[in-house]
């Protein structure tokens, strides 16, 4: 299988923040074995914002044990946040700042490997 492909415009675009990286669905499927490979303990955020991201209704129970593997996870606001929809925003928002201190190596090995 040929690797995936992509424009010095698009790995720029990813460079802004995580959040563009996570919205492409290739770039995305790229990131989660980065992950795997380079730095498993930020596999727990990558897949609590997927499912964040991609649940239609906020499971309490399931989104609090996620976020109990996930290293650094500033659960406080969360606490206080009435609505299911501002929480999984937060969740989001969250397992972004904590995958955003992997951007810049990702960066580097999609201009290495996927240019």
């Amino acid at each position: 299988m040929a690797a995936m492909r992509f424009t010095d415009q698009d790995i720029d675009r990813f460079n802004d923040k995580i959040s563009n990286v996570l919205q492409n669905t290739r770039c995305k499927q790229i990131y989660n074995n980065y992950l795997k490979k380079y730095s498993p303990p930020n596999c727990n955020a990558f897949k609590l914002w997927e499912q964040a991201h991609s649940t239609k209704e906020y499971n309490e129970d399931l989104l609090l044990d996620m976020i109990e593997d996930v290293d650094g996870f500033n659960d406080n606001p969360l606490l206080t946040l009435a609505e299911p929809e501002h929480k999984l925003i937060y969740i989001k928002q969250e397992c972004c700042r904590i995958l955003e201190k992997s951007r810049s190596n990702f960066i580097q090995f999609l201009r290495t490997h996927h240019m």
